[in-house]
């Protein structure tokens, strides 16, 4: 958010400008005198509030907020100060070494000496500086940091988001020793992973892959022809993650700057030499991995403090490893450093709308959608299909003010493009066009002839979308229960692929009740009773499914309509568990698309003969 309140992101330029200030809590102390020192035209101004003894310190951010000038109607009038606060106390943190936050407790909490209690030491025995109780500015500090201040507002969007991103997981990764050093470490090794992974400008090639991988392939490839060698591990690279803890030493090695080498040190220091990165990143990176996979703790020699070593050799190593001191200063420095070397521009057009402070991402309702006929909708269907499912199910479970929206303009454009799209394309729209003529009543769409051919052929084989019509309407056919089972097992495995399909749980149960229903009526009992459970699994906030997964009625057949769908007010259950079994009900005609709420409506499937007229020559 500093860098979109500059204005340099904007297309429209400044329509709104806002003074807005906010409080910081730290342990810095700026030069006596001197409120105003640290101040720049970007940003701000950062003032001190009192030259008392109180601890934590109290600074004033003062800015001005710039907000775009919007073409349309829509205007916003601020974003609150919260943001902007939030952002520069990572960047007070990070340039300063010091402890700030707009949280007073969590400063409190990290620089009163008090030990941690899963730790056992405090946090200032651990990282020299950052946690003392005050932490006295010099007259050329605060130069130095407007410098790298405007500097970092004036990188690329891009570049400028990359950073903020490393600076939060660095300074959260400081806030962590106080409670958890392995996190701690973890954290602060994946601030410079994040930037190796995003800038190193890294370009992967067969050497990248891990020797362990690599060998065993070389092998297999032995007596192959150079081509299909060649292809074969061109085929592997692009789909195998490179050696990221090469790549994390080589980027943060080469970003070390030269003062990192300078100090000046305390005795017992024992800074790392630059002929020693290599193994001191390679040993950061594997901690790293440790943690991250079996939760294993750092050597002790890397967190007994106190003497604030950088580097120590662990007991039983021949490599040395950076302690929580040594990675804290080092990755600092590789951070600042990255964002000195970066090139600065003036003027950007940026389309900032989705990172401005309090913007979320959520998937939209259907109703907003599904319907639109806009554009080429051939790749759209099993899209529209998972929209359109997703609203009638709301409709069927009477979810308040659920609607299903009138695809009837849809299903006719389809209708003339049929001929022309993959049996794959054409299916949504089919099973869109089933559901839909089955409660649209005076609205359903006609199918001509040729539609149903097309129709006949693309859902006679097991599929999700033939799955799904089946089970909804209750309809014979002639596979196999093991090929429904496998249609079945195929579309839970597939549905979170990129092109899959996922129905709403209330389909998915109707299509796993249909399967019971086949293994008890050939005789299967014990498999149609585990495949009963694994459906209640599968949909555990339904109540009445469950209730009937454990006193399965494995003598009377399952009406899955009789078990998912609500009740009537005046419906009571059963006396008895035994139930004979009930002719299939017909599909009641319902009104869709404006002004038509099924939700309120007691959804009750019958037989709706206008829509299923062809329903055994086309199923």
């Amino acid at each position: 958010m500093l860098q979109i309140t500059t204005g340099k992101l904007f297309e429209h330029g400044t329509g709104i400008e806002n003074s807005l200030r906010g409080i910081l809590y730290t342990n810095l102390r700026f030069e006596y005198g001197k409120e105003n020192s640290t101040s720049g035209p970007m940003y701000g101004s950062l003032k001190q509030s009192s030259e008392l003894g109180i601890s934590p310190n109290v600074l004033i951010y003062e800015f001005t907020e710039r907000i775009q000038a919007t073409p349309g109607p829509t205007v916003i009038l601020s974003h609150g100060a919260d943001s902007y606060v939030h952002d520069m106390a990572m960047v007070l943190s990070l340039v300063f070494n010091c402890t700030c936050s707009p949280d007073i407790d969590l400063v409190r909490r990290l620089i009163n000496g008090q030990r941690g209690t899963a730790t056992g030491e405090a946090p200032n025995a651990m990282v020299r500086r950052t946690f003392d109780k005050e932490i006295f500015l010099q007259p050329s500090d605060s130069i130095e940091f407007s410098a790298f201040v405007e500097h970092l507002l004036g990188l690329k969007r891009k570049t400028y988001l990359g950073v903020m991103r490393a600076i939060r997981t660095y300074v959260t990764g400081i806030h962590r020793i106080a409670d958890d050093f392995e996190l701690a470490y973890t954290l602060m090794v994946a601030a410079a992973e994040s930037l190796t992974q995003d800038f190193d400008g890294y370009t992967s090639d067969w050497e990248s892959v891990s020797e362990q991988k690599r060998i065993p392939i070389d092998r297999a490839l032995v007596g192959a022809t150079d081509e299909i060698a060649d292809r074969v591990r061109t085929a592997i690279v692009e789909i195998e993650h490179a050696a990221l803890g090469r790549r994390f030493q080589e980027f943060v090695a080469s970003h070390v700057s030269p003062e990192y080498f300078e100090g000046p040190f305390q005795v017992h220091s024992f800074p790392p030499g630059r002929s020693e990165l290599p193994e001191l990143l390679a040993s950061a990176y594997q901690a790293r991995s440790k943690y991250v996979h079996q939760l294993q703790r750092l050597p002790d020699m890397a967190v007994m403090g106190h003497g604030h070593s950088e580097t120590v050799l662990p007991i039983g190593s021949t490599q040395k490893m950076l302690t929580l001191e040594g990675l804290a200063r080092m990755i600092r420095d590789v951070i600042m450093s990255f964002v000195r070397s970066q090139p600065t521009i003036d003027k950007e057009i940026y389309n900032c709308s989705l990172e401005i402070a309090g913007v979320k991402l959520a998937r939209l309702g259907g109703s907003g959608w599904v319907a639109n006929v806009d554009g080429n909708i051939s790749e759209l269907g099993r899209v529209k299909l998972q929209g359109f499912t997703e609203q009638l199910a709301d409709a069927f479970m009477k979810v308040p003010d659920a609607t299903v929206p009138d695809i009837s303009n849809l299903l006719k454009k389809f209708n003339s493009l049929a001929a022309g799209m993959r049996p794959a394309d054409r299916r949504p729209y089919f099973a869109m066009l089933l559901l839909f003529n089955l409660i649209a009543g005076e609205k359903s769409v006609p199918r001509t002839a040729a539609l149903e051919k097309l129709l006949q052929a693309d859902l006679s084989e097991p599929s999700p979308e033939a799955l799904l019509v089946h089970a909804v309407y209750e309809d014979p056919d002639d596979w196999t229960t093991a090929e429904y089972e496998a249609a079945f097992l195929n579309y839970k495995r597939r549905r979170s692929n990129k092109n899959g399909l996922r129905l709403p749980r209330l389909f998915e149960a109707a299509i796993g009740l249909a399967l019971v229903e086949r293994y008890r009526a050939g005789g299967n009992i014990e498999r149609s009773r585990q495949t009963i459970v694994s459906v209640s699994d599968d949909y555990p906030e339904h109540p009445e499914l469950r209730k009937t997964a454990k006193g399965y009625p494995e003598d009377s057949s399952l009406d899955w309509k009789e078990i998912l769908l609500p009740k009537r007010a005046t419906e009571t259950a059963p006396t008895s568990a035994k139930r004979s079994p009930k002719p299939r009900k017909k599909i009641s005609k319902h009104q869709v698309g404006k002004g038509t709420e099924l939700a309120k409506k007691t959804v009750r499937l019958r037989k709706n003969s206008s829509s299923l007229n062809h329903r055994k020559k086309a199923l």
